[in-house]
């Protein structure tokens, strides 16, 4: 024992006292000894220090010595030892039951011994308290653990030989368990947790081993039969006593699912027909991180190469440089794009590629990818492509079957110029076999006459020519009085036999238009001409109204362009632009088909409505800028849709 013990010795009697004090006094430097009297002075005496050992009488003037076996106040518990003169065995079980370390008979024998007992009084003393402490912290340990087992967010299961002993909240939940019966004291087999031999087969370590296994992917049963995909470990642990293992497992449901997912995707990805490439930005530069084996095969290139040039890889044509640098200034600024451009393939090549980019948002603070897709429509364009010739190829022959119905009239018009022709041709002719001399006037007037008639009738033809040529098809500016002017002018001879006249509204304000100038005069006379034909010998209002007049549309400016009649009007529900469909008995139904195509490739629109009181009225819209003619322009200047 370290330092002497502090030993309090409660005895009334001063002769029991002195025969006391006289025992420890051979040892008495292994003790500091104090006295006291009464029961009152003793506790005094205790709550300013806490003896090692209280030696006292069992009956003393103010109570009982074995009062002094439960502390007072917060005065912790200490060893006490009843001594008495009358001492019996119930009297000695009795205090012994209320917590004495010891009981001595008063006797000489008993005082010589008293210092050999006190010693081993507060060994004892001390080891029940140590083992007192030992089981407080094991309680506590318990506790702790029990606690942090049953508040954890992850599941956790003990087992021994085989049988759950503890399961906590969150194992309940993912084993889908309504209580805990329903989980505790079952098999490990019935929820198809791996057992020893598993684990060992699994891990190729012992498994009792106090090291905790590696995650592993285990699918479990659960109560209601269904099956759980868990990431489970495990490790060997001593529950009160037993060799147990602790299973230590999360639901990987979802993270399996997006992990499938994600596989669905790059098998998607990499099969797809469409180039795909994904970009990460940093520090302002772009780095391509991935791409499929269409993107390889449509800019023609292998994947070492994308590596170590990235988006250089595709070959624009250098017509063609401004817009993709728009592309990649969209893939700096994270901002979708799309584009149609052309670029070079392999073997010189060239292929039609629609662009587009869309950032790729992973968080509210960081968008860093961009996916773009590459769609080649090579084919679709020399499809479209293949469209226009032959519409353009039905449109002339077209023309030359609206000019075979207008042939008889526009000869007429045309011999009228070359009889005037010829009378002032005459007329000179005499003029200058005249003997009384040339009247030089009448001269000039004649051939002055001979120049107008002559222009008037090469006026005729060069509208004829025109609206027959097979020139290739190109947007200009055209004034629309000019465009109406002319259709009109063509088709005069059928307008005066037909008794109809033309009422033509242009509003001053109107802009010139984008056009390829035969295309739209072809469109107009396919109008009129229709509208002509609406006018039977029964309508008494032989008049056709066309209207021009700026417009806003959801785009753009445009220029209106409307047709009147006053005739029989449309039967309901019959779609005029169809192609072959015609009210015609002997017409061809391909004229207003063809008039459709012809607006909607200038970026127009054509409808039709029906008059307010009789009639039809026809509709279509011109362009006001070359950028909003979406077809005919150059290959330069091509947009395909």
């Amino acid at each position: 024992m370290v330092g002497k013990l502090r030993l309090m010795i409660v005895e009334d009697d001063p002769a029991h006292a002195r025969l006391i004090m006289r025992g420890f006094r051979s040892e008495i430097d292994d003790f500091e000894l104090s006295t006291h009297f009464s029961l009152k002075d003793a506790r005094e005496s205790i709550e300013q220090t806490v003896p090692d050992l209280v030696i006292v009488d069992l009956s003393l003037p103010d109570g009982l010595g074995a009062d002094l076996i439960e502390p007072q106040g917060k005065v912790g518990r200490y060893p006490v030892m009843i001594i008495t003169s009358q001492g019996d065995e119930q009297t000695a079980v009795d205090v012994l039951k209320r917590g004495a370390i010891d009981y001595v008979v008063k006797s000489e024998s008993g005082f010589a011994e008293l210092p050999r007992l006190a010693k081993r009084s507060v060994r004892e003393w001390r080891l029940q308290r140590e083992k007192m402490e030992a089981e407080e912290a094991l309680r506590n340990s318990e506790q702790r653990y029990r606690a942090l087992i049953d508040h954890s967010p992850t599941s956790i299961v003990v087992a021994c030989e085989g049988k759950i002993v503890l399961a906590n909240g969150m194992a309940q939940k993912c084993l889908r368990a309504s209580s805990t019966s329903e989980v505790v004291g079952k098999s490990i087999e019935t929820l198809n947790i791996p057992d020893n031999a598993a684990l060992v087969g699994t891990n190729g370590q012992e498994a009792d081993a106090r090291s905790p296994t590696q995650l592993n992917e285990y699918v479990l049963r659960r109560v209601d039969g269904t099956l759980l995909d868990v990431e489970l470990m495990t490790t060997s642990v001593d529950y009160y006593g037993q060799n147990a293992t602790q299973y230590v497992f999360q639901d990987i449901t979802l993270r399996k699912a997006a992990e499938t997912e994600m596989r669905i995707r790059d098998r998607a990805i990499a099969s797809a027909g469409d180039g795909i490439f994904i970009v990460q930005l940093s520090q302002g530069e772009i780095k391509v991180v991935d791409c499929n084996q269409a993107f390889l095969e449509i800019v023609g290139c292998d994947r070492q190469r994308v590596e170590q040039v990235g988006l250089s890889v595709i070959r624009c044509d250098s017509r063609y440089d401004a817009r993709l640098r728009l592309i990649v200034a969209g893939i700096h600024s994270r901002q979708p794009a799309r584009d149609t451009i052309r670029i070079h393939a392999e073997k010189d090549d060239f292929r039609w590629v629609e662009i587009s980019i869309s950032p790729v948002q992973v968080s509210e603070s960081q968008n860093s990818h961009v996916v773009g897709v590459v769609h080649d429509i090579t084919e679709k364009v020399n499809a479209e492509e293949e469209i226009r010739r032959h519409n353009a190829e039905l449109a002339h022959f077209l023309r030359l079957t609206a000019m075979g119905e207008l042939v008889a009239g526009l000869a007429h018009e045309v011999n009228q110029p070359l009889y005037a022709i010829s009378n002032y041709a005459g007329t000179c002719e005499n003029l200058l076999k005249s003997h009384e001399g040339v009247d030089k006037p009448s001269l000039q007037q004649c051939v002055s006459r001979i120049g107008q008639q002559a222009r008037r009738a090469a006026e005729i033809i060069r509208r004829l020519r025109n609206f027959v040529s097979r020139t290739a098809p190109k947007a200009e500016s055209a004034e629309i009085k000019d465009l109406l002017s002319d259709s009109i002018a063509l088709l005069t001879p059928l307008l005066e036999e037909k008794a109809i006249e033309i009422s033509l509204e242009i509003d001053p304000s109107t802009p010139s238009v984008f056009v390829d100038r035969i295309q739209i005069e072809q469109v107009l006379i396919n109008l009129i001409t229709n509208a002509i034909d609406a006018i039977d010998d029964n309508n008494a209002e032989r008049i056709i109204e066309i209207k021009a007049s700026l417009v806003e549309t959801k785009q753009e400016p445009m220029v209106q362009v409307s047709v009147r009649d006053y005739g029989v009007g449309l039967p309901p529900g019959f779609d005029v632009f169809e192609a072959f469909q015609s009210t015609k008995e002997k017409g061809m139904g391909m004229g207003l088909s063809i008039s459709r195509t012809i607006v909607e490739s200038h970026g127009g629109k054509i409808w039709v409505e029906s008059g307010s009181a009789r009639g039809t009225i026809f509709f279509f819209t011109l362009p006001t800028s070359l950028q909003q003619v979406t077809g005919y322009a150059d290959e330069s200047d091509r947009v395909c849709h």
